[in-house]
């Protein structure tokens, strides 16, 4: 595998645009963290988030509980923003309207998180594995993590928990991480645009179906 250029390979977070002013302030924060966004609205699968406080992460270090982490994606569409558009598995269905993109770079992390971590499929799958040498980026399958169809084929049993690898950082991500934010239409962009106009921040905003089902 040809070495990364980090500066350029992307991590995604999906959250609420109700979360971006705190966060363009704030940072990323784990849930229980006491400097967390008190208004924080939740978009994914609250039994799973609950699940993720008792989890131990599976390499020291950084060691600890899923729940200290903030998690990304190495690509979009992932299965959890499906739910969000259909309401499957009792996620509260929203519009794809209100849910945005934070990005930021794998190298921008390294420069300002001293603990992070990553896995090559779902972090909480009895056969995932977490990595902490990005040498060993090797081992997720980058090119499925941006695909739109990640269903198991015959072909590939296990397309589904290697689409949902994540990188971890525990604690919290500062603002100066985020390079990029990817919105689903016109009036999103607006509303985002003018957030990212009053921060502080050097951050461009982006419309794109195509991170969108």
């Amino acid at each position: 595998m040809p070495a990364l250029d980090l500066t350029n390979t992307w991590l995604f977070r999906i959250i609420h645009v109700d979360n971006l002013e705190y966060l363009l302030e704030h940072g990323m924060f784990h849930k229980s963290h006491i400097n967390a966004d008190p208004n924080y609205i939740n978009i994914g699968d609250s039994i799973l988030i609950q699940q993720r406080n008792d989890h131990d992460v599976g390499i020291n270090p950084p060691n600890g509980q899923l729940g200290e982490y903030v998690p990304f994606y190495f690509g979009g569409l992932s299965p959890m923003l499906l739910n969000i558009k259909t309401g499957h598995r009792g996620i509260t269905r929203r519009p794809q309207e209100e849910i945005i993109y934070i990005c930021c770079s794998i190298q921008s992390i390294l420069d300002k998180c001293e603990l992070w971590c990553f896995t090559d499929g779902h972090a909480k799958n009895a056969i995932t594995t977490f990595y902490n040498q990005i040498n060993d980026l090797s081992h997720v399958d980058l090119k499925l993590a941006g695909e739109r169809y990640w269903h198991n084929t015959d072909e590939d049993f296990d397309k589904m928990r290697k689409k949902q690898a994540e990188f971890l950082v525990k604690f919290h991500v500062p603002p100066e991480c985020i390079s990029n934010i990817i919105v689903y239409n016109e009036d999103a962009s607006k509303r985002v645009s003018k957030l990212v106009t009053e921060s502080t921040n050097k951050i461009k905003v982006h419309i794109s179906k195509n991170f969108y089902y």
